[in-house]
Order: structure tokens, then C-alpha cells, then sequence
């Protein structure tokens, strides 16, 4: 279904149920319509608090998964992948041959870091796809 059509049908809906409610207080009198909308009053502010409750935790829990993942990330190896959040998207990897491997990272204080030909380390969440390829001849010495 299309987004203006599930729109104007809530619309409708929410229109509806006003006229219907209205309709029903105009006949009940000054006193029992007074006591029907102090009724409703109390479900919609429970429902309404409940459900800030509910979004703030989310919120909350959101949060400390986001800083739980900014993490220390090493990718070692020809090819090879390290997300140290989430990945929503494809991770590839084609290598061909064999290349030498880079040397070890410096010591310095970085916290994400790929150390091989055609790594990749990804220290936080990731939406995008990541592909690396490395093609090349065996290169290392033969035993």
C-alpha cells in the first residue's frame, strides 16, 4: 500500500471515531459526558505515559549498544574483514593468487586497524558494502 493512502485512511479513521465519540457525549448530558471524558482522560494519559516509557528505554538501550560497539578492531590476514559494530550490508572478499603480507601495524595508539592486503576493519557500525579484491602472482619465497 502507498504511504497517502494508509495516511488519509488513518485520517478518516481518527475523524470518525471523533464525530462518533462527540455524538455519543451530546447524548448522555452535561454530567455523564463530564464523567465519560474524565474516563477517557485517564486511559489516553496512562497509554500515552506508558508508551514514553517504552521510547525512552529504546532510546536508552539504543544508546549503549552505540557506545558498546566503538571498540578496538583488528583485521589481520590477506582479505580480511573485522566490524566491530554491525554490519547491515554485503561483505566480499575475492582474493586470487596469493600477495605478500604487510608488515604489523606501528605501535601507536590507534584502535582500529587492518593489517594484511585488501583488509578492512570497521571499528564502529557499518551500513555500507564493503568489497576488497587482490589479485596477483604467488610472490613468497617457496619452501
Amino acid at each position: 500500500m502507498r504511504l497517502g493512502f494508509k495516511m488519509g485512511t488513518a485520517a478518516v479513521l481518527v475523524v470518525v471515531g471523533a464525530v462518533g465519540a462527540a455524538w455519543l457525549l451530546f447524548g448522555e448530558g452535561l454530567d455523564r459526558a463530564e464523567k465519560w471524558v474524565s474516563i477517557v482522560g485517564v486511559c489516553v494519559s496512562t497509554a500515552l505515559s506508558a508508551g514514553g516509557l517504552l521510547l525512552s528505554w529504546f532510546t536508552w538501550r539504543q544508546t549503549r549498544a552505540g557506545n558498546s560497539a566503538a571498540r578496538a578492531v583488528t583485521a589481520r590476514g590477506i582479505g580480511a574483514v573485522g566490524v566491530g559494530g554491525s554490519s547491515s550490508a554485503e561483505i566480499r572478499t575475492d582474493v586470487s593468487g596469493v600477495a605478500v603480507p604487510m608488515s604489523p601495524p606501528p605501535g601507536g595508539s590507534t584502535d582500529v586497524h587492518a593489517g594484511g592486503t585488501g583488509s578492512v576493519a570497521v571499528g564502529g557500525d557499518s551500513t555500507a558494502p564493503i568489497s576488497t579484491r587482490v589479485t596477483g602472482a604467488d610472490v613468497r619465497p617457496r619452501p
